[in-house]
């Protein structure tokens, strides 16, 4: 095959991917004479492809080319100069459990739907100043370098618990994810948003940073910010700006907390977050996903294994 059609063929399969939804999977044709290049290889590990087969999420380990990393279905980091290294054998059994684990309490459907379409596990991506410990790249693809060195993070000392034992891991994983996720959600959850107060493009929060410029008075600032995010039902001030910022702060706290923990906190100080809570499980149950049992079950493991 010559290079034209080489491209051509590059250039058919991205044209498809753009018009497919996710749940869309495409599959091997015999006509075009192509593989499917988006799924699991048929000698794969067992627990790879059936992950990708519960989740249409694939755990990802191998390349030959570490530009195949940065590069992405329809996005690419251009930034990366410095290469990625391949996750070590010994390594991958312990990221296969991981990812299990970061799925199990996940509903198969949604995640068919709205979940990035790649886990890609390496060892390291970039070098020195500019290596990351997490990067995403588009809303397709999620790269966790594994063992994970973020400041903070743990050994892996036992796989199966690793997911629920190192909280800072695994609250950077979904800070990428929810963002990922809530970018595919067509359009705003209307419920969702109209709970609370409509979204104001970072308005509120520029009044509260320029004042903070004049008095450099950070109890103020805090005090300020605070109060936003209790009145208009926002787990964090940014959620004010937009729906994708509110979405997705709802999404990281309940895939990771308690009930009670969360109303103790965010709930009981604030009707207008309760009415918001109350429509974000509302809908994530009406997509057959009960993120808050999820919820519970990690905060539960993580108090357990401490």
């Amino acid at each position: 095959m010559n290079l034209k059609n080489r491209y051509f063929i590059a250039f058919s399969l991205a044209v498809l991917l753009w018009s497919c939804k996710k749940e869309e999977v495409l599959n091997s044709t015999e006509d075009l004479k192509f593989e499917n290049a988006f799924s699991p290889a048929a000698d794969a590990d067992p627990a790879v492809k059936e992950l990708y087969q519960s989740y249409n999420v694939w755990m990802r380990m191998d390349f030959k080319d570490w530009k195949e990393v940065t590069n992405a279905i329809l996005d690419n980091d251009p930034y990366n100069r410095f290469g990625v290294e391949k996750i070590a054998d010994q390594e991958r059994q312990s990221a296969i459990l991981y990812t299990k684990a970061l799925m199990s309490g996940v509903n198969p459907k949604y995640a068919k739907t709205f979940f990035p379409l790649e886990l890609f596990f390496v060892k390291s991506y970039g070098r020195g100043y500019f290596a990351e410990n997490i990067k995403k790249i588009g809303r397709s693809r999620l790269v966790i370098c594994w063992p994970n060195q973020m400041t903070n993070a743990l050994p892996v000392l036992n796989p199966e618990r690793h997911y629920y034992q190192d909280s800072v891991l695994s609250n950077a994983i979904w800070a990428q994810l929810s963002s990922m996720i809530t970018l595919r959600i067509p359009e705003p959850v209307k419920a969702f948003a109209d709970a609370g107060k409509a979204y104001d493009s970072g308005a509120a929060v520029d009044k509260i940073r320029k004042e903070y410029d004049k008095d450099k008075d950070v109890e103020k600032r805090d005090a300020a910010y605070e109060l936003l995010a209790m009145t208009g039902g926002f787990i964090e001030a940014s959620g004010s700006s937009s729906f994708e910022n509110d979405f997705s702060s709802w999404l990281r706290l309940l895939a990771l907390e308690s009930k009670e923990n969360i109303k103790r906190k965010y709930l009981d100080n604030s009707p207008a977050r309760a009415k918001k809570y109350e429509a974000f499980v509302t809908y994530l149950l009406s997509e057959g996903w009960d993120i808050q049992a999820m919820g519970n079950t990690y905060r539960e493991r993580f108090d357990a294994y401490k």
